[in-house]
């Protein structure tokens, strides 16, 4: 402990007088320890409530403490109890300050010296403790160090005076502060100085008093509250920044005055005579600015100590307001610092002209009223230029999506209804998001200042404003609730591309249509068949136009001439054609095709084919756009007509379609022959019997040539059946091949005849039995009724009794295999499949449903060229239906198999005669 503090302690003691409480001076050894251990802290509270009212005018008044300080001390220190109020603590206050030992000191004034202070806590201390009789008597050392331990120490308000002094003078920042301003605060203290009123001063320095020191606060606009609200350079909601009070009463301004005075550190209350300094020097007068400086924005926590104190310094010499001052320490400032034209680098693959195209784009977007802005704007910028080419091709599409453009000036702006159709096609309304609030988007986009600034605040929706509309939607769909958690806008746009635009939006592929036609050759070659005519024909139009100024000197046509030629040539409008078939099938089987060309595509087609500069991102030239097509502009808009006329006709590649476009144009063929010519169903590579039959083994050129002229009989009896000629081939080498077995067949069935003729009654009971042996063919009835519609064929005879040849026998064995295999054939099935559809039954192919035919009738015979049901083999498929049919079968073409098969079906029939005992009917 210092010999300062020593001895101010035992000056505070001499003066203490408690010589009138209970026990003195029994304890005074006590109190003397409890005292001098608290002496430094009591010290310093007592100097901070001497100046804690109104303030002191000098540092004499700071040295004194008035009734209402006591109370305030009692108050905060929380003193007050059920035995001790604040009437005794105002008989306290009274009772210290009128002492005897005060009057003999001359200082019974009404106001309380530390030592009184001192005083006043031991009597306050003991009263609290002794007030009731009825409770043990506590000795007063016990008494103040339980006060001191529970209620000052804790709770009573330090002076912090000399630590702010050593605060401000060890602060660089401050001490910078008053370097840099010095010169000006000096001159502004010497004019003051100058200014003061003549007084005895006791310095011979310049000084200023009090009364000016507040009249330049005041002046300055520094004195009183103000309450300024947080701005921010991040777009934010109003009530999430806060309100920041800047404070300076007129006490808080004279306590610095004081404070910041440079006297000796008061004794105990016996001061010297004369009045103590009331004036500033310029040191103190610094220092007074630092100490109002600290009191002004104490509330402001993001000013730094030499912060605070540089903005006083600024208010005191006019250079910066108050609230200058608070709204800048207070700003909240963007973290984002990119900026596109240097930070902004091409995507792999993205040309120069593209990326420029992308940053000419980004620099007209405006979206500073959306939340976060521009803290976002790295985010956003990737994530649009990730989308920025397709949304170039889907922007297009929607500018000509309702009834087409006049020109390409009108092509590249998109109305309300254009915009709400693509509003519509992405999917993007919901229950937060509906047509309305589509329309308040695109009204915002369009009339935005930047759009009137160039000059196109016409009420049509350029390209940036697109990609602004597209911004707006998707925060709104996201953040349209206030109950919902906050989306930032880059997130938003994202969702929105990859669940709505990207999927769902058309694109507009003008440039890679043009790409394709010029790149296919036979596109070329097509243009440079019929181009002679195509040219003569444009050139006549551009003859009969109307005269008017036109931007080129080449031969042009208007697109009302276009229009009238597709009208007259029967191109544009709706045309359905049903397909045709080379081969026999069921009309139901044939598809019905459609070529449409609406006027719109026809002019959007026209617009497209104009070979102007695609538009930037908004700004225009002055100037209406060409409405014309020259030569080179007509060949590519009618290869365009082509592929959307015949787009839906899958049989046409494109130079097809370009081809038959320019067939109708020049009136050589029309729509619906095209159409049946794509889409006729041929017949594959034909079987022609002299050509293609080949002879078998052992058989002689002349029976060859019997059998050719057979089969030629034979071919044209099968015209009329299902598939024919697809299984042509087949049916001939299985015929072919068992031409002798199948003439014993036809011998046996005329066992009873004398003729080569067989009588329907014979085929009938046969088929019958045929029928019997086919796994799964028809029923007995239904057999019956089948030979009889396969006999009538065959025979093809109108009067007289009907009679089968052999030639015609060989033709109803086709066509009764069918029948038999298929009895359902033509008829829905009665319940539906899986999926709930109801579906015609399966067809067995006229070649496999022959070979088991064959196979019943013991028939040797080669097997179709084609794969079976399920892609099996002929052998096996022959074996699953005899064992479906319960027979047992190991090789149908062995002599005993034969035997075996006979026996076990019960089949009565006469010796087979070799074929060398008589002819066959073949042979005959």
């Amino acid at each position: 402990m210092s010999r300062f503090r020593d001895s101010k302690w035992e000056e505070v003691w001499a003066l203490i007088d408690m010589s009138d409480v209970r026990g003195h001076p029994l304890w005074l050894t006590d109190l003397h320890d409890v005292l001098f251990n608290a002496f430094h802290d009591l010290h310093s509270i007592f100097t901070n409530y001497c100046k804690s009212i109104a303030g002191a005018e000098n540092a004499r008044d700071a040295e004194l403490m008035n009734m209402h300080e006591w109370l305030v001390f009692v108050r905060d220190c929380k003193i007050a109890s059920k035995s001790f109020n604040r009437g005794l603590a105002e008989n306290v206050f009274i009772t210290a300050t009128s002492h005897n030992r005060a009057k003999q000191l001359d200082d019974a004034d009404g106001q309380m010296a530390f030592y009184e202070f001192v005083e006043g806590i031991c009597r306050c201390a003991y009263l609290r403790e002794n007030y009731s009789a009825h409770r043990k008597h506590v000795p007063l050392p016990e008494c103040v160090s339980r006060m001191l331990d529970e209620c000052v120490l804790p709770y009573a308000v330090r002076d912090d005076t000399l630590e702010v002094r050593e605060l401000l003078w060890s602060d660089g920042g401050v001490r910078k502060a008053f370097e840099i301003y010095g010169p000006p605060l000096r001159a502004l203290h010497q004019n003051m100085a100058l200014h003061r009123p003549r007084v005895e001063s006791s310095s011979d320095k310049p000084v200023i008093s009090m009364e000016q020191y507040i009249d330049l606060m005041q002046t300055r606009g520094v004195m009183g509250d103000l309450s300024v609200r947080q701005l921010s350079e991040v777009r934010v909601p109003k009530h999430t920044l806060t309100m920041y009070r800047a404070v300076l009463t007129v006490a808080k301004a004279k306590r610095s005055f004081v404070e910041s005075q440079r006297v000796e550190e008061a004794g105990v209350g016996a001061h010297q005579d004369g009045e103590l300094s009331t004036e500033l020097d310029f040191e103190e007068f610094l220092e007074c600015l630092g100490r109002c400086g600290l009191h002004k924005y104490d509330a402001i926590e993001q000013m730094k100590v030499a912060d605070r104190v540089t903005a006083i310094i600024l208010n005191v010499l006019g250079r910066m307001d108050v609230t200058s001052v608070v709204t800048a320490a207070t700003l909240v400032r963007a973290q984002c610092t990119f900026v596109a034209k240097r930070d902004s680098e091409p995507l792999p693959g993205e040309s120069p002209e593209d990326h420029s195209k992308f940053l000419q784009m980004w620099e007209l977007l405006d979206l500073s009223d959306v939340r976060d802005h521009p803290e976002f704007n790295q985010e956003l910028h990737d994530v649009l230029h990730d989308a920025f080419g397709e949304l170039r091709k889907i922007f297009p599409f929607y500018c000509k999506s309702i009834a087409g453009a006049e020109n390409a000036r009108d092509a590249e702006l998109m109305e309300m209804a254009e915009w709400l159709v693509f509003i519509r096609d992405c999917k993007v309304a919901s229950k937060s998001f509906n047509r309305g609030l589509a329309q308040n988007v695109f009204i915002t986009a369009t009339s935005h200042n930047r759009a009137k600034q160039l000059d196109d605040a016409d009420g049509q929706m350029a390209f940036y404003e697109f990609v602004e509309g597209i911004c707006r939607c998707a925060y709104l769909r996201e953040n349209y609730s206030a109950h919902r958690k906050h989306v930032p806008l880059p997130e938003c746009v994202s969702r929105m591309l990859d669940e709505c635009v990207l999927p769902y939006a058309v694109r507009d592929n003008s440039l890679e249509v043009r790409e394709l036609l010029w790149s296919d050759g036979g596109v070329r070659k097509a243009f440079e068949i019929y181009g002679p005519p195509l040219r003569a024909l444009h050139q006549n139009m551009a003859l009969h136009r109307p005269r008017v100024e036109s931007s080129s000197d080449k031969p042009v046509i208007s697109m009302e001439q276009y229009i009238d030629l597709m009208q007259t040539r029967a191109i544009i409008g709706h045309l359905e054609v049903r397909q045709e078939s080379e081969v026999r099938v069921p009309k139901h089987t044939l598809k019905m095709y459609r070529a449409v060309l609406t006027v719109a595509k026809a002019r959007w087609a026209f617009v497209e084919s104009q070979r102007e500069d695609e538009a930037s991102v908004g700004a225009h030239q002055d100037g209406e756009l060409s409405t014309e097509l020259d030569f080179e502009e007509f060949l590519e808009c009618l290869g365009r007509c082509g592929l959307h006329k015949y787009g839906a006709i899958e049989q046409m590649r494109v130079s097809d379609r370009v081809t038959a476009l320019i067939l109708n144009v020049l009136g050589r063929m029309d729509v619906a022959s095209v159409i049946t010519a794509a889409t006729l169903v041929r017949a594959g590579v034909s079987f022609n019997g002299r050509a293609d039959s080949e002879r078998l083994p052992g058989e002689t050129a002349a029976e060859h040539e019997r059998w050719l002229r057979t089969w030629q009989l034979v071919e044209t009896n099968l015209k009329g059946l299902h598939g024919f000629p697809l299984w042509l081939k087949d049916v001939h080498n299985m015929l072919h091949a068992g031409v002798h077995d199948i003439a014993h067949v036809f011998k046996h069935l005329l066992r009873d005849s004398s003729e080569f003729e067989l009588d329907f009654g014979a085929f009938q009971t046969w088929a019958r039995e045929m029928a019997s042996k086919m796994p799964g063919g028809a029923a007995d009835a239904d057999a019956a009724g089948m030979a009889q519609v396969v006999f009538a064929t065959a025979t093809n005879t109108i009067a007289g009794l009907p009679r089968l040849t052999f030639q015609a026998f060989l033709a109803a064995l086709p066509r009764l295999a069918f029948a038999l295999s298929n009895p359902k054939f033509g008829e829905l099935s009665e319940h539906p499949d899986e999926s709930g559809v109801v579906r015609a039954p399966k067809v067995q192919p006229v070649q496999w449903a022959l070979l088991a035919l064959l196979d019943a009738m013991e028939v040797q015979a080669s097997h179709p060229s084609g794969a079976g049901p399920r892609n099996a083999s002929p052998d096996s498929i022959k074996v699953q239906k005899y064992r479906e049919a319960g027979m047992r079968f190991a090789s149908p073409r062995s002599p005993l198999e034969r035997s075996a098969l006979r026996a076990a079906n019960n089949v009565t029939r006469s010796p087979t005669r070799g074929r060398g005992d008589s002819a066959s009917p073949v042979q005959r």
